[in-house]
């Protein structure tokens, strides 16, 4: 890939749009580097860069929609939807506590006052 191509990978790591987002979040909890992520899913680490920039899933296609990109890029699709699944699971998480912090969801379990 090129280096326009795996800056403008780097860069939306954040964007929820793009696959990059939940393939961030599964490598950063799975301690894998590129080229671990890139065993894992079937690819060489120089094809990451177009993998990361297709768009993420939508919810009511996410089979279809994965299906396409480990066709296209030679993917091991099962690898490819755990990935996926965890590293949203993740961003939902990681976005609820950010947005739930200050709401007070986190107290729900000290609802009830402790004996002294």
């Amino acid at each position: 890939m090129s280096a326009a191509l795996d800056h403008l990978a780097e860069r939306v790591k954040s964007d929820p749009w793009f696959l990059a987002h939940p393939l961030a979040e599964y490598a950063r909890s799975a301690g894998l580097d590129d080229a671990a992520l890139a065993e894992r899913l079937g690819c060489p680490v120089a094809g990451l860069s177009a993998v990361r920039l297709c768009r993420a899933p939508q919810p009511d296609t996410v089979r279809a929609d994965l299906t396409a990109v480990a066709e296209r890029f030679g993917l091991n699709l099962l690898a490819l939807l755990a990935a996926v699944q965890h590293g949203a699971g993740l961003a939902r998480l990681r976005e609820g506590t950010k947005a739930g912090a200050d709401a007070g969801w986190q107290l729900a379990a000290r609802d009830r006052e402790t004996p002294e």
